[in-house]
């Protein structure tokens, strides 16, 4: 009798067998509140350009992802108002980011340095590519003068944002609102309020906290707003 055999699986089961294992590619890094103190005195002085510090300061503020600030234009800041009208977003519903006093003031001193856009290239004049932060992050690492502490990327921001307002003991739906996260289920359908009183409140509470003298000074921060005035503000 003639037995006929696939010599594809053949050659498969002649393969040594590897277990492969499967992970949801979540990132779960956050930066501790040490490591958040060391980055916020570091920041200012840091090898990044006056741009990019502005990007991960305002980051920091809001909880906003890093490509929704960049993204950011002068026409959608209304500083009277204290918000961001954010269009474009990940989970494509629109939504306003409220702003804490800390973050209108920078916005104040950061508008007479653009013209369309918060964060303009001086190459294109369109605003700076989420990949620019990432390109320059790895450059400060290869020349070492990256801030000594374990791998981090500016997207653990927003992740630190959000775990830093449960450490404050911030409620956790306003937690998620001030992410702009979107309800599921039943109460998605339901429940729409905006929680946007609560939100800059709380993200008052948060900026507040970034300030404490631990942290970050204010003529820390005041040398981020006069490398901006004084022409340097570049990408």
């Amino acid at each position: 009798m003639i037995i006929f055999a696939n010599p594809a699986l053949l050659a498969k089961s002649s393969l040594p067998q590897t277990r492969i294992k499967l992970t949801n590619g979540r990132g779960t890094r956050v930066l501790s509140e040490d490591e958040l103190a060391k980055f916020l005195k570091w920041l200012p002085g840091s090898a990044y350009t006056p741009t990019i510090k502005n990007v991960l300061r305002l980051t920091l503020w809001t909880g906003c992802r890093t490509g929704e600030v960049c993204n950011m234009a002068w026409k959608d800041v209304d500083l009277e108002k204290g918000t961001i009208h954010l269009r474009e977003t990940k989970t494509g519903i629109e939504r306003y980011v409220q702003l804490s006093d800390q973050a209108i003031d920078f916005l104040k001193v950061l508008r007479l340095t653009s013209d369309k856009y918060l964060f303009p290239s001086q190459a294109t004049k369109k605003p700076i590519q989420q990949k620019y932060l990432t390109e320059n992050s790895w450059r400060l690492r290869e020349s070492g003068q990256m801030l000594d502490i374990p791998h981090w990327t500016p997207h653990d921001l927003r992740r630190t944002v959000r775990t830093g307002l449960s450490r404050l003991q911030c409620p956790n739906e306003i937690a998620e609102a001030v992410l702009g996260h979107t309800r599921g289920g039943v109460e998605g359908i339901y429940n729409l309020y905006k929680y946007d009183s609560e939100c800059r409140k709380w993200l008052q509470v948060w900026a507040d906290y970034l300030d404490e003298p631990d942290k970050i000074t204010n003529t820390d921060v005041l040398l981020i707003y006069v490398a901006a005035t004084e022409g340097i503000f570049h990408a």
